[in-house]
């Protein structure tokens, strides 16, 4: 980068423009104007000054653009440069939703100042607890309706985007901190009920018990499984269940990777949403995502239950069959799409869990049955290995994780784990500590 003055010719004298030459960018020559002076020397100063800050790099120059055209940068220069057509997206759909209409008019210069931070805060209350009062026309019923607050976790998507922009334009020396970072995401009176500390344990009331997070056990897990037999979704439901698959493995998975004689699957490729349409990817986004597991013996009778099925769908719909290299497929042979997977498990299993819900009320007793996704079934594979002793190690690499601390999460959530460990604690010590009433 080089510093330039221009000389301006007014009516009366001339003023002298300080220039920094970023050189070829995009195939065109890219320069900024820094500050304008009345007089030469102070020109020649500041030019002087912003030439040793460059050489010494430690020069800073927030561009004069609006917080909309950093997005349109940093989509440009570093998403569409880095991230894959998925996550790209993913940003964009943000982007366009969010960011762009409630901040994008915001100049950029105070946005990523600490001004920005209150800016900022107050866009996560917005989606938090203000979306509710905002209304939709719903694209299928053609009828208003409230739009949804955010989620926490949703929100912190938001914030790790706006930072990921900070970040970007820091490594181009556009700005000197990421104020992101200095922001926080409000929570719900419930949210922060469950880390609040109790002072005045003499006036309070417990009003509710925080029990474990629901989690579905092995045999309310074989009731979901049996809901969705002989049909399209009874291989990605099992999957899930029985191997432990995400949405895209399941979705990506090709029958030329299955191995019935060994029973051994290779997860490589995977099939992810991208915009409005499902696009399929050769390989997974990291190393530990692709890998070889040997499934288990339930497993190949219910791929062999679909290939008979499927055999049946043949005779049924002759040339319109689709003859499809994916193993999970429709009726009609078409390749199963991500979003579809989840949305037809809930609308099957709401239907079920409704019924249950129902039928306990109107027989006056409790009903425990956890609201789950198809997701969920994969924590249940997770859970119950290692709660039946599988090594943290072979758990990790089977549900292809990266890190062992995610594995480490899931051996807090198997309810009946956690009752042995007690009944253990009673085998070390009941025969020694006699306790008598």
């Amino acid at each position: 980068m080089k510093v330039s003055i221009r000389t301006n010719k007014l009516k009366k004298g001339n003023s002298y423009t300080v220039f920094i030459d970023y050189g070829i960018v995009n195939d065109s020559r890219k320069r900024e104007p820094l500050e304008t002076f009345s007089n030469k020397k102070d020109a020649d100063n500041y030019k002087s000054k912003v030439q040793t800050e460059i050489n010494n790099n430690s020069f800073i120059h927030v561009p004069d653009i609006s917080f909309s055209e950093a997005i349109d940068e940093w989509m440009k220069n570093y998403v569409e440069n880095n991230c894959e057509p998925n996550t790209a997206e993913s940003y964009r759909g943000t982007n366009e939703k969010y960011l762009k209409p409630c901040l994008g008019h915001i100049p950029f210069k105070v946005i990523s100042s600490p001004q920005g931070i209150d800016i900022i805060n107050s866009y996560y209350h917005y989606l938090r607890f203000e979306l509710e009062n905002e209304t939709i026309i719903d694209k299928r019923t053609r009828k208003e309706k409230h739009k949804k607050n955010l989620s926490y976790n949703s929100v912190d998507h938001h914030k790790a985007q706006i930072s990921g922009i900070l970040t970007y334009f820091m490594s181009c020396k556009k700005i000197s901190n990421n104020i992101c970072l200095n922001t926080v995401i409000p929570k719900t009176e419930e949210e922060k009920m469950k880390d609040v500390v109790i002072d005045d344990i003499e006036n309070f009331e417990d009003d509710e018990l925080y029990e474990d997070d629901e989690f579905i056990t092995p045999e309310q897990a074989v009731q979901v499984i049996n809901l969705f037999m002989n049909t399209d979704m009874m291989l990605p439901v099992c999957w899930a269940a029985f191997v432990g698959l995400r949405r895209s493995e399941i979705a990506g998975i090709l029958k030329s990777k299955v191995d019935k004689s060994i029973r051994k699957v290779v997860i490589k490729t995977v099939r992810v949403r991208c915009g409005n349409k499902t696009i399929f990817k050769k390989k997974n986004k990291n190393k530990s995502s692709t890998r070889s597991l040997y499934f288990p013996s339930i497993m190949l009778k219910v791929i062999e239950l679909d290939e008979k099925r499927q055999a049946q769908n043949k005779i049924r719909y002759g040339d319109e069959y689709i003859d499809s290299k994916f193993l999970c497929v429709k009726d009609n042979g078409e390749p199963l799409k991500v979003n579809y997977l989840s949305a037809h498990f809930k609308i099957v299993f709401e239907k079920f869990y409704n019924s249950e819900k129902e039928k306990a009320q109107r027989e006056n007793r409790e009903f425990n049955f956890p609201y789950i996704t198809l997701h969920k079934l994969r924590h249940l594979n997770i859970s119950s290995l290692l709660a039946n002793g599988a090594y943290l190690t072979d758990v990790k690499s089977n549900a292809g994780h990266s890190d062992v601390n995610t594995t480490m999460i899931y051996t807090h959530n198997y309810t009946e784990g956690k009752k042995e460990i007690a009944d253990k604690t009673d085998e070390i010590y009941k025969p020694l500590f006699k306790i008598s009433c």
